[in-house]
């Protein structure tokens, strides 16, 4: 066997482990990426959303953490794996008071053991007085 065909085979074995290794992966599938809370008082305490999401893989997904831009986000997600083929949801919530009144837009990223590691979600509404 000649060099060539040494890293043609180490390639070919390689990509093929990535193949496999993804086929058996948790995989996170939201319903909706987005939610608008319209308009909320500014002077409200907070609001509230869900983001349901199923583990569409074939190996328990770990939401690991999740992380906000601001202060004013919060994010309460499931703490036990959910198991391949299972719904579960993550809540966001947004306090209106923390921030100026007007348009807001927040990015929520969700870090978890799928292979693209991380997922964004947003939230977005109009504060008014």
């Amino acid at each position: 066997m000649n060099i060539k065909q040494i890293l043609l085979t180490a390639v070919f074995t390689l990509c093929m482990g990535c193949v496999w290794a993804q086929a058996n992966a948790p995989q996170i599938k939201f319903d909706t990426l987005e939610y608008d809370f319209g308009k909320v008082p500014h002077k409200s305490s907070q609001v509230k959303c869900e983001f349901a999401f199923t583990n569409t893989g074939s190996a328990p997904l770990v939401i690991i953490k999740a992380t906000t831009s601001c202060t004013c986000t919060k994010v309460e997600f499931p703490k036990k794996p959910v198991m391949p083929g299972t719904k579960a949801s993550l809540t966001v919530i947004y306090e209106p008071i923390k921030k100026e009144p007007g348009v807001f837009y927040k990015a929520i990223d969700i870090y978890a053991n799928t292979p693209e590691k991380r997922h964004t979600i947003v939230v977005k509404g109009n504060a008014v007085d």
